[in-house]
């Protein structure tokens, strides 16, 4: 099946209009369970049917609280076929067999997503923003320098409350701010008022099939339906410059450009509007030009709405990061800072992250789960001792390379990779043997530690996902601090 193959739901199908119909949950968690909420307040005759394809790790029932038992597997998949309409948790594939087999049952597949931008229609402004990196620091950037230009709005999606939780607050606000993940965008009949995409990289290949696909379902947030009102895009993304021209020949595109020299932009140490200088990079929460950039685009999301913010530094003074990106976690007493960048699930996520801590020295906790990375680029950085040019956030920084150790799964490619490219082999490497969680985190920090000289930045940056060992990014994260903390003495 191409990207243009898969059916779409309708993209005004609310609720509300499921009443009286059998409707399938397909998925049990956080967006299962909001939907079958949603279900029984806005549509209260509807018969509700909640389906997982594969049933939890310790094989226990699946309740939902308001529905029916879940039913798991085969018979699951054929219920769901029996549906009216089925609503999709993000998780779960628009394509493959059991997408098919849904389908060819005569339920029409939508989403939370979907139903929710149908409740809103035209009347309510929504900010989605999505991006491989980025889309979750970005909307909480814009949902605070809108409430610091006098906007209401309200955050949801992929952060914050699901949207279904959402559908009819007691008290709308002015605007929606949104995160989308590609999960949330595959099947998306309509496109948000202000599209904001941070960057289009590769990633999820698994889930969407391969990297065109990923990138045409990333892009439906400036393709859906009639499209947005306006995009706003990085100039400095040469893959999304070039996806916003196809789709420009297509049908209309208003896009305001950030990393634009006429617009906001980062140059010369400082986040600025063409030639004036709105804020030096050090006074913004966000380390180096990339935490930098993700301001300049909330900053046009907050312009493009008609508002704007006189002292950007001085809004964002009381805005704290996200854990996990990016976050100090302790220093030692030789001066080392230890940091959680465990949201890092890809090479290039892993540059980023070594540029703001150029020019060092460093020592990287790096692998996981393979999701058919390429490690090239970051393997030269580290064996080459500079991050390349076209990373955003870096002009061919050079960084002292201490070590790298390789956490299971990934890990060991990516040591090849530096072999491969370090023939001298000046690059400390380490490989930490698969084990259970919380030792194979002491036994990568301890080696870590060892490596890292005094002053050193000891950075977890993945490049992958964590599920070959972790639960997830924050398990992962918390279990990284935990082991500093007890390697400490703490």
């Amino acid at each position: 099946m191409t990207p243009a193959d898969v059916p779409l739901p309708p993209a005004d199908l609310r609720v509300a209009d499921l009443d009286g119909r059998r409707v399938g949950v397909w998925g049990a968690g956080r967006e299962g369970a909001a939907a079958v909420r949603a279900l029984r307040r806005h549509a209260p005759g509807a018969e509700v049917v909640v389906g997982l394809s594969t049933p939890p790790a310790d094989g226990a029932p699946v309740v939902v609280a308001d529905a029916p038992p879940a039913l798991v597997g085969g018979p699951a998949i054929d219920a769901l076929g029996s549906c009216d309409v089925v609503i999709r948790s993000p998780g779960v594939p628009i394509r493959g067999a059991e997408a098919a087999r849904v389908r060819d049952g005569g339920a029409t597949i939508t989403s939370g997503t979907a139903l929710w931008l149908a409740e809103r229609g035209s009347r309510e402004t929504v900010v989605g923003i999505t991006g491989t990196k980025g889309k979750s620091t970005t909307a909480s950037l814009a949902h605070h320098l809108l409430a610091a230009a006098g906007v209401r709005a309200a955050l949801a999606g992929n952060i914050g409350r699901p949207l279904l939780d959402e559908l009819d607050p007691a008290d709308p606000p002015e605007a929606w701010v949104v995160e989308l993940s590609s999960y949330q965008l595959a099947d998306l009949p309509q496109a948000p008022t202000i599209a904001v995409v941070t960057n289009l990289l590769r990633d999820h290949l698994p889930w969407h099939g391969d990297e065109a696909t990923y990138h045409h379902d990333k892009l439906r947030i400036l393709t859906a339906g009639t499209g947005p009102r306006m995009a706003v895009l990085p100039r400095t993304d040469a893959a999304l410059v070039a996806a916003a021209e196809r789709i420009a020949a297509d049908r209309l595109l208003p896009v305001t450009w950030t990393d634009d020299p006429h617009g906001l932009h980062v140059a010369d140490g400082a986040l600025r509007d063409g030639p004036r200088s709105l804020a030096p990079i050090e006074a913004l929460p966000l380390r180096g030009a990339l935490g930098a950039r993700n301001v300049a685009m909330a900053l046009q999301v907050v312009r493009d709405l008609g508002h704007e913010v006189a002292d950007v530094a001085a809004a964002l003074r009381d805005f704290r990061p996200l854990p996990h990106r990016q976050q100090v976690v302790a220093h030692d007493a030789g001066g080392r800072r230890w940091v959680d960048d465990s949201i890092s699930t890809t090479p290039e996520a892993a540059l980023f992250a070594l540029a703001a801590f150029a020019p060092g020295p460093v020592v990287l906790l790096a692998g996981g789960d393979d999701r058919e990375q390429h490690h090239g680029a970051l393997a030269s950085a580290l064996a080459g001792g500079r991050v390349p040019a076209g990373t955003p956030g870096a002009a061919d920084l050079p960084i002292t390379v201490a070590g790298l150790v390789a956490l299971p799964g990934t890990g060991p490619a990516l040591v090849q990779a530096v072999r491969d490219a370090d023939g001298e082999a000046s690059v400390a490497l380490r490989e930490v043997a698969p084990g259970e969680p919380q030792a194979v985190m002491d036994e990568a920090v301890a080696a870590a530690a060892a490596l890292a000289p005094p002053g050193a930045t000891i950075l977890l940056s993945p490049a992958a996902p964590s599920h070959n060992v972790f639960r997830d990014f924050e398990d992962r994260g918390r279990r990284f601090a935990d082991a500093v903390d007890r390697l400490a003495g703490r």
